[in-house]
């Protein structure tokens, strides 16, 4: 057998590095390439999709978008328990305060002891006196507290003298760290 001449040893050369670049190519460039065509064209669709939805400023349109943002519940992540119960228990006491409701006692309780995602339990009791109606607009405006998670108790008993009114008792529960 001859041994290789430079010119041999030249195209051997450039024939493996076309081979290594056309394998690359179809094994990694194109892929890719055509991974990020979909999601390019899945984003424009869903941001046409966005635009429509959130471009009507006025008429029809622009109400039921309000009406649906507003439906939408407000949730924050958790924080550390201390910190996570006083911001519940005040957004709880400005609710309370904003549908009219006079609140005798609203107290933070801690369940001590966490579940076995690791986030701890706190409750706000709160007990007080109020009408079926006010009672009514807190509990529809409870889900936009963005700490509320739950309701754990609930109460209502109709005072024998003046039928309006009522005593409540609400057990409120939020997570945290």
């Amino acid at each position: 057998m001859k041994p290789l001449t430079q010119r041999d040893k030249r195209t051997l050369k450039l024939s493996a590095i076309a081979a290594a670049a056309i394998v690359g190519w179809f094994m990694f460039v194109e892929p890719t390439l055509n991974s990020y065509q979909s999601l390019r064209s899945q984003r424009d669709r869903l941001q046409k999709q966005l635009d429509r939805l959130t471009g009507v400023r006025h008429g029809v349109g622009a109400i039921r978008y309000q009406e649906l943002a507003e439906r939408v519940p407000k949730f924050e992540l958790p924080q550390d328990a201390v910190r996570q119960g006083v911001l519940f228990r005040d957004e709880l006491t400005r609710q309370l305060q904003k549908a009219g409701l006079q609140a005798r006692t609203v107290q933070l309780r801690d369940n001590r002891g966490k579940r076995q995602d690791g986030f701890a339990v706190l409750t706000v009791d709160c007990q007080g006196r109020g009408g079926y109606e006010q009672m009514l607009k807190l509990l529809a405006d409870l889900k936009q507290n963005p700490y509320y998670v739950g309701i754990e108790k609930f109460s209502l008993r109709v005072d024998a003298r003046n039928r309006n009114e009522m005593t409540f008792q609400l057990a409120a529960f939020t997570y945290a760290r």
